[in-house]
Order: C-alpha cells, then sequence, then structure tokens
C-alpha cells in the first residue's frame, strides 16, 4: 500500500471517530442560536431573578480555561439562570464538545450565527470593546455589574447573597 492511501486510510478512520464522538455528545448538549436583537430577549428571561451572562470564544485561552471551573459553579447552584454565548466563526460541534467535556451540557448555551460585530457588543453592553471573557451579573431589578477577564466565583456568590 502507498503512503498516499495509507495517509489517506488513516485519515478517513479519524474523522470516522471523530464523527463517532461528537454524535454521542451532541445529544448532550443542547446549542442555541445567539444574533442581533437576542439580548433584550435574554434579559426578560430572567422572570425577575438572578441572571448570569458569560461571554467566552475560542480566540481567548483564558476563557477555555475558566470554562471547567465554571461547570463546577453551575453543578453548585443548578437554580441560578446562567447563559454562555460563545462569539467565535467556530463549528456548531466544536463548541458542543467543549462545553460538554467542561460540564455545561445542562446549561444555557448559545452561539453566534452571525460575525460578532461592534453592532453585537453595543447592543449587550456599550462600553464594552469585545475583550473576553466577559460576566454581567444581572440583579431582578435589571441592573448589570460587569467582570471582565476571568471572573473569582467567590464575587459571584457574594452578589448572590444579596437576593
Amino acid at each position: 500500500m502507498s503512503k498516499v492511501r495509507l495517509y489517506s486510510f488513516m485519515l478517513h478512520v479519524f474523522m470516522a471517530m471523530w464523527g463517532c464522538i461528537l454524535s454521542v455528545n451532541l445529544h448532550a448538549t443542547e446549542l442555541k442560536t445567539y444574533q442581533s436583537g437576542d439580548w433584550k430577549i435574554l434579559l426578560k428571561s430572567s422572570d425577575k431573578k438572578p441572571l448570569v451572562v458569560h461571554l467566552w470564544g475560542f480566540t481567548c485561552a483564558p476563557c477555555l480555561d475558566e470554562l471547567p471551573r465554571w461547570g463546577e459553579f453551575v453543578a453548585q447552584f443548578p437554580d441560578l439562570k446562567t447563559i454562555f454565548i460563545q462569539v467565535d466563526d467556530v463549528p456548531p460541534e466544536l463548541s458542543i464538545q467543549t462545553l460538554t467535556d467542561a460540564r455545561l451540557e445542562r446549561a444555557d448555551n448559545r452561539t453566534s450565527v452571525t460575525i460578532f460585530d461592534e453592532y453585537m457588543r453595543f447592543e449587550i453592553d456599550p462600553r464594552w470593546r469585545g475583550e473576553l471573557p466577559l460576566t454581567l451579573l444581572i440583579s431582578p431589578k435589571g441592573e448589570i455589574k460587569r467582570i471582565r477577564g476571568t471572573v473569582d466565583f467567590n464575587v459571584i456568590e457574594k452578589w448572590l447573597k444579596g437576593f
């Protein structure tokens, strides 16, 4: 067998195995879409309860490093409404796999269906310039506290005790 055929065969085997892995996890994690205009809808979905919105992306190493800690946090506070929005243009399967690996398969997970441009950022926070990660703590009254960069989960716990 020639090297080209061998490499081709190995590539097909790898792709088939990867497809099996993804198909198993696709059923575990629901990934909703996020697009311009959805921000107001998300804010209304909080039912006058505290809401945490975490924006992250694949081009952000601290975001990827922090996701498993978010999985632990969400497990500790299962009644807290938490939304994760992935902002990079990547295949949905990659987001699903990453969220599943971080134990966030039961969270409200969303991915941008268009380029996350300045208009979408402005809709969320007029002062936001696109730095990631960004976490928004939204009180039942609609007051927003912004956490830029990785989070100290003690800050979120302290914030939650105020309700």
